[in-house]
């Protein structure tokens, strides 16, 4: 049988034009992380959070909180309303509202509850000062709005097949100034269900597709306002 599912809302979605090679670059410079204070060096990426986060054994042997639902959650895509004037924009001019948006996306209910229609099954983790937040899923939509909010790690299958790593962020005080603009891109998924985001080690948008999505981290700890 199948399950009912809440009428679309009707969007606007204007089409802006994506960097043509974001997947297709090998350089290696050197990239400041200029409110962390780290250099993060693309040889480096797993020694640095196996030291400066945590290791996965680490994460999964501790402790930790249902993320979605939480109040930490909540006040984090609360806080984002506030704090984010150029992504308001966008949902404004889009959806109307942010409630459309919520409702149309389907994080009006945001939920421990893995839905088939709009969620991927990834592992995710959100890493406080006290405490640690899991997952075992995360939608597109889930996936922007986090990575609003700090700095993140996505783990996945490259188009070659082959595991790759990103480190990278949508929020506006990591992204370097001549790259600010083309934020506004990737407020939506990319067609296939394709995430873009600013990678801190190559400093310019790398894109991944969200069935390909292993891990997801986002460090909380860093203290970033």
């Amino acid at each position: 049988m199948d399950l009912p599912r809440k009428a679309p809302i009707s969007k606007n979605i204007p089409s802006f034009q994506i960097e043509s090679d974001a997947l297709g670059r090998e350089d290696q410079r050197k990239a400041k992380v200029e409110l962390v204070e780290k250099d993060i060096l693309i040889k480096d990426i797993d020694k640095y959070f196996e030291k400066e986060i945590m290791s996965a054994k680490d994460i999964a042997d501790s402790d930790y909180t249902q993320y979605w639902g939480s109040q930490y959650q909540k006040q984090q895509y609360e806080n984002l309303k506030r704090k984010d004037p150029i992504f308001e924009q966008f949902i404004i001019k889009t959806y109307g509202s942010y409630e459309n948006y919520e409702l149309s996306n389907n994080l009006d209910t945001v939920s421990n509850v893995f839905d088939p229609y709009s969620d991927f099954k990834v592992d995710v983790t959100i890493i406080t000062e006290d405490k640690f937040y899991k997952s075992d899923h995360i939608s597109p939509y889930e996936v922007i709005v986090e990575s609003m909010s700090g700095i993140c790690t996505f783990d996945y299958l490259n188009v070659k097949n082959k595991s790759d790593r990103i480190v990278g962020t949508l929020y506006k005080k990591l992204i370097t100034p001549n790259k600010l603009n083309e934020r506004y891109n990737f407020f939506s998924p990319l067609m296939g269900n394709r995430i873009g985001v600013f990678n801190l080690v190559k400093q310019d948008w790398s894109t991944f597709y969200m069935n390909r999505l292993l891990r997801f981290v986002r460090d909380d700890t860093t203290g970033l306002e």
